[in-house]
């Protein structure tokens, strides 16, 4: 499942370096640190930065602004055009 993001936010993410928008690809994963307990890492999914933009992938695309605005996409042209158009 995780690939599958991975592959899927890696066409947006060479949508967006066609245009001239650079984005960073990430996995978001968390490790809780006490004294004399171990938590497993915990795995948040891939996403994929750009500009003050969160972009994740569950069955379609999810964009996260920071400012808590959201958009959600279906195909990975539009969330090109769309964070191109926003990012500047």
């Amino acid at each position: 499942m995780e690939e599958e993001q991975i592959q899927q936010l890696g066409w947006v993410q060479d949508r967006l370096a066609e245009s001239g928008r650079r984005a960073l690809l990430v996995r978001h994963l968390r490790l809780t640190l006490l004294q004399n307990r171990y938590d497993p890492p915990e795995h948040g999914g891939p996403v994929l930065i750009a500009g003050s933009m969160k972009i994740s992938v569950d069955g379609g695309y999810h964009i996260e602004h920071t400012d808590g605005r959201t958009a959600d996409f279906l195909g990975a042209d539009e969330v090109a055009a769309y964070v191109a158009s926003s990012v500047s």
